[in-house]
Protein backbone atom coordinates (compact mmCIF):
# COMPACT_ATOMS: atom_id res chain seq x y z
CA UNK A 1 0.00 0.00 0.00
CA UNK A 2 1.50 3.67 -0.83
CA UNK A 3 1.00 6.27 1.71
CA UNK A 4 2.22 9.77 2.07
CA UNK A 5 3.76 11.34 4.72
CA UNK A 6 4.95 14.76 3.65
CA UNK A 7 3.85 16.04 7.39
CA UNK A 8 6.66 13.14 9.13
CA UNK A 9 9.32 14.84 8.01
CA UNK A 10 8.40 17.90 9.25
CA UNK A 11 6.99 16.93 12.67
CA UNK A 12 10.26 15.12 12.35
CA UNK A 13 12.12 18.48 11.92
CA UNK A 14 10.16 19.85 14.83
CA UNK A 15 9.16 17.38 17.38
CA UNK A 16 12.07 15.64 18.23
CA UNK A 17 14.76 18.72 16.56
CA UNK A 18 15.36 21.32 18.66
CA UNK A 19 18.30 19.97 20.25
CA UNK A 20 21.73 21.97 19.38
CA UNK A 21 22.02 20.89 15.72
CA UNK A 22 18.90 21.43 15.01
CA UNK A 23 16.34 23.69 13.42
CA UNK A 24 12.63 23.77 13.59
CA UNK A 25 11.03 24.22 10.23
CA UNK A 26 8.10 26.98 9.94
CA UNK A 27 5.61 24.44 8.68
CA UNK A 28 4.13 23.09 11.87
CA UNK A 29 0.87 21.82 10.54
CA UNK A 30 0.43 18.16 8.83
CA UNK A 31 0.19 18.00 5.49
CA UNK A 32 1.22 21.34 4.89
CA UNK A 33 3.51 22.54 2.15
CA UNK A 34 4.92 25.83 1.55
CA UNK A 35 6.77 26.30 -1.48
CA UNK A 36 9.49 28.37 -0.02
CA UNK A 37 10.48 25.30 1.99
CA UNK A 38 11.81 21.89 0.96
CA UNK A 39 8.84 19.98 2.11
CA UNK A 40 10.87 16.56 2.31
CA UNK A 41 8.12 14.04 2.60
CA UNK A 42 10.20 11.32 3.13
CA UNK A 43 9.71 7.90 2.02
CA UNK A 44 6.30 6.42 1.10
CA UNK A 45 4.19 6.18 3.81
CA UNK A 46 1.19 8.32 5.66
CA UNK A 47 -0.22 9.39 8.63
CA UNK A 48 -3.06 9.83 7.56
CA UNK A 49 -2.07 13.76 5.98
CA UNK A 50 -2.66 15.26 3.01
CA UNK A 51 0.13 15.29 0.42
CA UNK A 52 2.35 17.51 -1.66
CA UNK A 53 2.63 15.64 -4.60
CA UNK A 54 5.29 13.25 -6.05
CA UNK A 55 8.76 13.64 -4.94
CA UNK A 56 11.15 13.54 -7.22
CA UNK A 57 9.80 14.40 -10.18
CA UNK A 58 10.89 16.99 -12.32
CA UNK A 59 9.32 20.77 -12.36
CA UNK A 60 7.29 19.49 -9.84
CA UNK A 61 6.66 22.32 -7.02
CA UNK A 62 8.33 22.82 -3.93
CA UNK A 63 6.92 21.01 -0.91
CA UNK A 64 6.97 17.45 -2.64
CA UNK A 65 6.11 14.18 -0.53
CA UNK A 66 7.36 10.72 -1.72
CA UNK A 67 6.47 8.52 -4.42
CA UNK A 68 7.65 4.82 -4.95
CA UNK A 69 9.70 3.47 -2.37
CA UNK A 70 12.57 1.53 -3.79
CA UNK A 71 13.03 -2.37 -3.18
CA UNK A 72 15.62 -5.18 -2.81
CA UNK A 73 18.05 -5.68 -0.67
CA UNK A 74 19.00 -6.79 3.03
CA UNK A 75 20.59 -4.59 5.43
CA UNK A 76 24.06 -5.34 5.59
CA UNK A 77 24.50 -6.57 2.52
CA UNK A 78 26.43 -5.41 -0.55
CA UNK A 79 29.80 -5.08 -1.83
CA UNK A 80 32.48 -2.03 -1.04
CA UNK A 81 33.06 0.83 -2.93
CA UNK A 82 36.87 1.98 -3.91
CA UNK A 83 38.56 4.99 -4.77
CA UNK A 84 42.17 4.71 -5.72
CA UNK A 85 45.25 7.14 -5.13
CA UNK A 86 42.79 9.74 -4.40
CA UNK A 87 40.71 9.87 -7.74
CA UNK A 88 37.12 9.66 -7.74
CA UNK A 89 35.23 5.86 -8.07
CA UNK A 90 38.70 4.59 -9.19
CA UNK A 91 40.19 1.34 -8.57
CA UNK A 92 38.79 -2.22 -8.10
CA UNK A 93 35.97 -3.91 -5.71
CA UNK A 94 35.85 -5.27 -2.45
CA UNK A 95 32.97 -6.71 -0.60
CA UNK A 96 31.95 -5.37 2.75
CA UNK A 97 29.14 -5.59 4.79
CA UNK A 98 26.92 -2.32 5.25
CA UNK A 99 24.48 -2.00 7.42
CA UNK A 100 24.79 -3.38 10.70
CA UNK A 101 25.95 -1.54 14.04
CA UNK A 102 29.15 -3.14 13.36
CA UNK A 103 28.89 -2.72 9.09
CA UNK A 104 32.30 -2.82 7.35
CA UNK A 105 34.57 -2.33 10.59
CA UNK A 106 33.68 -5.59 11.62
CA UNK A 107 35.01 -7.20 8.34
CA UNK A 108 38.56 -6.08 9.67
CA UNK A 109 40.94 -7.58 12.24
CA UNK A 110 42.63 -5.41 15.29
CA UNK A 111 45.36 -7.79 15.19
CA UNK A 112 46.31 -7.58 11.72
CA UNK A 113 50.24 -8.22 10.78
CA UNK A 114 51.05 -4.21 10.69
CA UNK A 115 49.32 -2.78 13.78
CA UNK A 116 51.03 -2.89 17.04
CA UNK A 117 49.23 -3.93 20.57
CA UNK A 118 49.03 -0.15 21.21
CA UNK A 119 46.44 1.69 20.49
CA UNK A 120 47.03 5.34 19.25
CA UNK A 121 44.55 8.52 18.47
CA UNK A 122 43.67 9.17 14.93
CA UNK A 123 41.75 12.03 13.64
CA UNK A 124 39.92 11.42 10.20
CA UNK A 125 39.60 14.92 8.14
CA UNK A 126 36.99 15.45 5.84
CA UNK A 127 36.20 18.40 3.44
CA UNK A 128 32.99 19.35 1.24
CA UNK A 129 33.74 20.93 -2.47
CA UNK A 130 31.23 21.55 -4.97
CA UNK A 131 33.87 20.46 -7.78
CA UNK A 132 37.41 22.07 -7.56
CA UNK A 133 35.98 25.02 -5.33
CA UNK A 134 35.51 25.00 -1.28
CA UNK A 135 31.95 23.97 0.21
CA UNK A 136 30.57 27.46 1.31
CA UNK A 137 26.90 28.25 2.34
CA UNK A 138 26.53 31.59 0.61
CA UNK A 139 28.78 31.76 -2.17
CA UNK A 140 27.99 30.70 -5.47
CA UNK A 141 29.24 27.95 -8.05
CA UNK A 142 29.12 28.53 -12.02
CA UNK A 143 28.49 25.56 -14.12
CA UNK A 144 26.67 22.64 -12.28
CA UNK A 145 24.21 19.81 -13.07
CA UNK A 146 23.39 18.68 -16.80
CA UNK A 147 22.26 22.38 -17.92
CA UNK A 148 25.52 23.88 -16.37
CA UNK A 149 23.45 26.53 -13.92
CA UNK A 150 24.58 28.56 -11.38
CA UNK A 151 23.99 26.92 -7.74
CA UNK A 152 24.08 28.16 -4.04
CA UNK A 153 24.66 25.46 -1.29
CA UNK A 154 21.40 24.57 0.84
CA UNK A 155 22.46 21.95 2.75
CA UNK A 156 25.47 19.40 3.03
CA UNK A 157 25.77 16.72 5.69
CA UNK A 158 25.97 13.21 6.32
CA UNK A 159 26.35 10.59 9.44
CA UNK A 160 29.17 7.88 9.00
CA UNK A 161 29.03 4.57 11.14
CA UNK A 162 31.70 1.59 10.79
CA UNK A 163 35.32 3.08 9.99
CA UNK A 164 38.01 1.48 9.52
CA UNK A 165 41.74 2.15 8.33
CA UNK A 166 43.34 -0.46 6.17
CA UNK A 167 47.03 -1.44 7.06
CA UNK A 168 50.12 -2.60 5.48
CA UNK A 169 48.44 -5.68 4.45
CA UNK A 170 44.90 -4.50 3.20
CA UNK A 171 43.30 -5.61 6.17
CA UNK A 172 40.24 -3.69 7.69
CA UNK A 173 41.12 -2.60 10.89
CA UNK A 174 38.30 -1.09 13.08
CA UNK A 175 38.32 2.44 14.53
CA UNK A 176 37.06 2.56 17.72
CA UNK A 177 35.08 6.13 17.88
CA UNK A 178 35.58 8.76 20.80
CA UNK A 179 32.67 9.88 22.37
CA UNK A 180 32.61 13.76 21.88
CA UNK A 181 29.04 15.90 21.85
CA UNK A 182 27.60 16.48 20.34
CA UNK A 183 28.63 14.99 16.70
CA UNK A 184 30.14 11.31 17.99
CA UNK A 185 28.78 8.07 19.61
CA UNK A 186 31.01 5.26 20.07
CA UNK A 187 28.24 3.80 16.95
CA UNK A 188 27.86 7.07 14.59
CA UNK A 189 29.11 10.61 13.66
CA UNK A 190 27.81 13.47 11.88
CA UNK A 191 29.75 15.86 9.55
CA UNK A 192 28.04 19.03 8.94
CA UNK A 193 29.56 21.39 6.26
CA UNK A 194 26.54 24.09 6.13
CA UNK A 195 26.84 27.49 9.13
CA UNK A 196 23.25 28.48 8.58
CA UNK A 197 24.17 31.17 6.70
CA UNK A 198 22.63 32.17 2.97
CA UNK A 199 20.17 29.62 1.62
CA UNK A 200 21.60 27.11 4.66
CA UNK A 201 19.70 29.05 7.25
CA UNK A 202 16.52 27.42 5.95
CA UNK A 203 17.36 24.09 8.16
CA UNK A 204 21.03 24.96 8.92
CA UNK A 205 22.72 25.96 12.33
CA UNK A 206 25.53 27.63 12.89
CA UNK A 207 28.09 24.65 14.77
CA UNK A 208 30.20 22.91 11.87
CA UNK A 209 31.99 18.98 11.98
CA UNK A 210 34.53 18.03 9.67
CA UNK A 211 36.59 15.16 11.68
CA UNK A 212 35.87 11.67 12.89
CA UNK A 213 38.23 10.61 16.28
CA UNK A 214 38.66 8.36 17.76
CA UNK A 215 41.71 5.42 18.10
CA UNK A 216 43.37 2.40 16.26
CA UNK A 217 45.89 -0.47 17.16
CA UNK A 218 49.81 1.42 16.74
CA UNK A 219 50.64 0.62 13.08
CA UNK A 220 50.87 1.96 9.35
CA UNK A 221 47.69 2.66 7.23
CA UNK A 222 47.43 3.65 3.79
CA UNK A 223 43.75 3.45 3.39
CA UNK A 224 39.84 4.04 4.86
CA UNK A 225 36.70 2.44 4.64
CA UNK A 226 33.57 3.56 5.96
CA UNK A 227 29.69 4.08 5.45
CA UNK A 228 26.91 6.83 4.84
CA UNK A 229 24.33 5.19 7.35
CA UNK A 230 23.15 4.74 10.79
CA UNK A 231 23.19 1.56 12.43
CA UNK A 232 19.95 -0.31 12.86
CA UNK A 233 19.82 -0.66 16.33
CA UNK A 234 19.66 3.28 16.38
CA UNK A 235 18.11 3.71 12.84
CA UNK A 236 14.78 3.02 14.61
CA UNK A 237 15.17 4.46 18.08
CA UNK A 238 13.03 7.35 19.34
CA UNK A 239 14.88 10.59 18.34
CA UNK A 240 13.58 12.46 21.86
CA UNK A 241 16.07 9.91 23.75
CA UNK A 242 18.83 9.46 22.02
CA UNK A 243 21.97 10.94 21.93
CA UNK A 244 23.31 13.96 20.10
CA UNK A 245 24.29 13.90 16.69
CA UNK A 246 20.64 11.38 16.99
CA UNK A 247 18.63 14.43 17.81
CA UNK A 248 19.26 16.48 14.39
CA UNK A 249 15.90 17.00 13.75
CA UNK A 250 16.46 17.60 10.04
CA UNK A 251 18.36 14.60 9.75
CA UNK A 252 15.79 12.71 10.98
CA UNK A 253 12.45 11.26 9.11
CA UNK A 254 11.08 9.64 12.58
CA UNK A 255 11.22 5.78 14.09
CA UNK A 256 9.97 4.45 11.37
CA UNK A 257 12.07 5.02 8.66
CA UNK A 258 14.88 6.80 10.65
CA UNK A 259 17.53 8.54 9.30
CA UNK A 260 18.55 10.66 6.24
CA UNK A 261 22.41 9.02 6.21
CA UNK A 262 23.28 11.74 3.23
CA UNK A 263 21.59 15.32 2.73
CA UNK A 264 22.36 17.17 0.13
CA UNK A 265 20.61 20.07 -1.51
CA UNK A 266 21.95 22.58 -3.84
CA UNK A 267 19.99 25.66 -5.16
CA UNK A 268 19.51 27.58 -8.65
CA UNK A 269 19.95 31.31 -8.29
CA UNK A 270 17.48 32.15 -10.99
CA UNK A 271 14.50 30.79 -11.81
CA UNK A 272 14.68 29.38 -15.83
CA UNK A 273 12.50 31.82 -18.35
CA UNK A 274 8.80 31.31 -17.63
CA UNK A 275 9.40 29.67 -14.49
CA UNK A 276 7.97 31.23 -11.40
CA UNK A 277 10.73 29.20 -8.98
CA UNK A 278 14.37 28.78 -8.91
CA UNK A 279 15.54 24.75 -9.46
CA UNK A 280 16.44 22.81 -6.88
CA UNK A 281 18.38 19.88 -6.39
CA UNK A 282 17.85 17.58 -3.00
CA UNK A 283 19.07 14.29 -2.40
CA UNK A 284 17.66 13.40 1.02
CA UNK A 285 19.22 9.16 1.10
CA UNK A 286 17.85 6.90 4.40
CA UNK A 287 16.26 3.77 4.10
CA UNK A 288 12.84 2.82 2.46
CA UNK A 289 10.44 -0.15 2.51
CA UNK A 290 10.39 0.03 6.16
CA UNK A 291 6.50 -1.21 7.33
CA UNK A 292 5.61 -1.94 10.89
CA UNK A 293 1.54 -2.08 9.24
CA UNK A 294 -0.56 -4.72 10.69
CA UNK A 295 -1.73 -7.78 8.39
CA UNK A 296 -5.51 -6.42 8.36
CA UNK A 297 -4.16 -3.29 5.80
CA UNK A 298 -4.22 -0.60 8.41
CA UNK A 299 -2.09 2.08 8.61
CA UNK A 300 1.62 2.27 9.83
CA UNK A 301 2.60 3.59 13.10
CA UNK A 302 4.86 5.92 12.23
CA UNK A 303 5.66 6.69 16.05
CA UNK A 304 6.98 3.14 16.47
CA UNK A 305 9.88 1.12 14.54
CA UNK A 306 9.43 -1.38 11.74
CA UNK A 307 8.79 -5.03 12.26
CA UNK A 308 11.09 -6.26 9.85
CA UNK A 309 14.17 -5.01 8.06
CA UNK A 310 13.46 -2.51 5.56
CA UNK A 311 13.44 -4.21 2.00
CA UNK A 312 16.16 -1.22 0.83
CA UNK A 313 19.13 -0.06 3.40
CA UNK A 314 20.32 2.18 1.20
CA UNK A 315 23.50 2.14 2.96
CA UNK A 316 27.08 2.22 0.95
CA UNK A 317 30.49 1.40 1.91
CA UNK A 318 33.15 3.47 0.59
CA UNK A 319 36.75 1.84 0.20
CA UNK A 320 39.28 4.64 -0.33
CA UNK A 321 42.96 3.92 -1.01
CA UNK A 322 45.90 6.20 -0.81
CA UNK A 323 44.89 7.81 2.13
CA UNK A 324 47.28 8.39 5.47
CA UNK A 325 45.23 9.80 8.14
CA UNK A 326 48.15 12.30 9.35
CA UNK A 327 48.51 13.54 5.79
CA UNK A 328 45.36 12.86 3.91
CA UNK A 329 41.68 14.61 3.96
CA UNK A 330 38.68 12.74 2.56
CA UNK A 331 36.62 14.91 0.07
CA UNK A 332 33.48 14.78 -0.33
CA UNK A 333 31.86 16.35 -3.61
CA UNK A 334 28.31 17.48 -3.63
CA UNK A 335 28.71 19.07 -7.18
CA UNK A 336 29.59 15.09 -8.59
CA UNK A 337 26.34 13.96 -6.86
CA UNK A 338 24.36 16.08 -8.79
CA UNK A 339 26.36 16.41 -11.82
CA UNK A 340 23.72 14.59 -13.87
CA UNK A 341 20.84 16.48 -12.36
CA UNK A 342 19.00 19.58 -14.42
CA UNK A 343 19.33 21.62 -11.45
CA UNK A 344 17.43 24.77 -13.43
CA UNK A 345 14.46 22.28 -12.62
CA UNK A 346 12.79 21.24 -9.33
CA UNK A 347 14.77 18.29 -8.88
CA UNK A 348 14.05 16.30 -5.54
CA UNK A 349 14.89 12.77 -4.40
CA UNK A 350 13.40 12.02 -0.95
CA UNK A 351 14.84 8.39 -1.53
CA UNK A 352 12.20 8.28 -3.59
CA UNK A 353 11.63 9.44 -7.35
CA UNK A 354 13.41 9.64 -11.62
CA UNK A 355 15.97 11.44 -10.59
CA UNK A 356 17.26 9.35 -7.35
CA UNK A 357 19.42 6.59 -9.36
CA UNK A 358 22.37 9.07 -10.48
CA UNK A 359 22.62 10.45 -7.67
CA UNK A 360 22.56 7.11 -5.34
CA UNK A 361 25.31 6.07 -7.85
CA UNK A 362 27.15 8.98 -7.65
CA UNK A 363 26.95 8.20 -3.66
CA UNK A 364 27.59 4.40 -4.32
CA UNK A 365 24.13 2.58 -3.78
CA UNK A 366 21.85 0.82 -6.27
CA UNK A 367 18.99 2.31 -6.18
CA UNK A 368 16.93 -0.10 -7.35
CA UNK A 369 18.03 -2.83 -4.80
CA UNK A 370 19.01 -0.79 -1.88
CA UNK A 371 22.55 -2.57 -1.51
CA UNK A 372 26.28 -1.19 -2.16
CA UNK A 373 27.93 -0.36 -4.93
CA UNK A 374 31.49 -1.54 -6.32
CA UNK A 375 31.72 2.30 -7.54
CA UNK A 376 31.12 5.37 -6.46
CA UNK A 377 31.92 9.11 -7.73
CA UNK A 378 31.17 11.57 -4.49
CA UNK A 379 34.41 10.93 -2.30
CA UNK A 380 38.37 10.94 -3.33
CA UNK A 381 41.47 11.22 -1.00
CA UNK A 382 43.57 14.34 -1.14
Amino acid sequence: MKYSTFWFELAAVCAFACGPLSACSSDSSPGSADASTTGDGGPTGSGGASTGGKSGSGGSTTGSGGSTAGSGGKPGSGGSTTGSGGKPGSGGSTTGSGGSATGAADAGSSDSGSADAGPMDVTIHFKATVGTAAFACGQTYTGQGSTKVTVEPRDFRFYIQSVSLLDENDEEVPVTFDTRSPWQTPDVALLDFEDGTGACAMEGNAQMNTVITGKVPSGKYSGVVFVNGVPDALNHGDPVKLPAPLQAGAMTWGWLYGYKFVKAELGATAAPAGDAEPGLGLVHMGSTGCDNTTMDGGMPDYMGPPKVACSAPNRNVIRLTGFDPAKNTIVADVGVIFGQIDLAENNQCHSEGTTCPTEFAALGVDFATGKSLTTQSAYHVE
